[in-house]
Parts: structure tokens; sequence; C-alpha cells
């Protein structure tokens, strides 16, 4: 019958460095919230004191990063989202760029303008946003350019 020696200095090492080993991938993941600051950004589009449907709202951070998206519900209410399942956008200032869907003949629910900063006849109130950390809340307006 054989028997095996099991040396206890080996095993010991081999256990020290699995635990150093874990806290290190622990310690560099990290255990709090990651990623960037963000604040979460909900509000109303209108045009002419109606809702806009069907319309998408872009913030673009002045700094730098990632731009968040926002997409009106029958109501002309958004949510801004970073990523597809993670709501809000960059703190700071953004730069504000929408686009509306094209009406279709016979539907009233859209309205006809497309996008703005295209020398278009619609511009965007207010067309910069400052997003701070929490909630924020902006209600966008869709205005006659010339006014």
């Amino acid at each position: 019958m054989s028997t095996t020696r099991i040396n206890r200095g080996n095993a010991f090492r081999h256990v020290a460095l699995g635990i150093a080993a874990t806290m290190m991938i622990v310690s560099v993941s990290g255990c709090g919230s990651s990623g960037p600051e963000l604040g979460q950004v909900t509000g109303v589009l209108t045009m002419d004191g109606e809702p806009v449907k069907n319309g998408s709202i872009e913030f673009i951070p002045e700094a730098g990063g990632r731009p968040s998206l926002a997409l009106t519900d029958e109501q002309g209410r958004f949510e801004v989202y970073y990523l597809p399942n993670v709501p809000g956008a960059l703190t700071g200032t953004h730069r504000i760029r929408f686009e509306i869907a094209k009406a279709k003949p016979g539907d009233p629910g859209l309205v006809r303008p497309k996008r703005n900063g295209g020398g278009g006849a619609v511009a965007l109130e207010p067309s910069t946003v400052e997003v701070a950390s929490g909630e924020n809340k902006v209600d966008f307006k869709i205005v006659d350019a010339e006014t």
C-alpha cells in the first residue's frame, strides 16, 4: 500500500496564493458602483402645447464622452438612457439634438419637422442642459427657429 505525503508548507502556500489572487481581483474590479457618474433625466417634449410622440432626444456631453438617448411616448414623456438598461446621462453640460419621425399623410399625431441644426424651421428650447447627479426634470419645447 502506498501513501502520499502532503507537505503542509506547500499546501499553505497554495491557499495563501489563492486568497491573495482573489483579493487582488476583487480590489481591481471594485465593490462599489462602477462606471461614470450619471444623473437621471425625465421630462416631456411638446410643440404648440401638444405632446410630441415618436421623437428622439440626444444628450451630447460638451466635455466629451458617450451621449445618452431618450425616446418619447404617446404623451411626449421621456426618460434618458446612457446604455440600453442603464438610465441616465453623464453629469455636466449637454448639447441637445432632437429628431422626430416623419408624418404620414392623414396622421395628425405626428409633426413634420425632422431635425434641428440643419437649417430647419424649428429649434428646441432649451438647447443645452446641465445634468446634475440625482434626479433632473427637463421639459423641452419645439419652437419656430425665427422667433
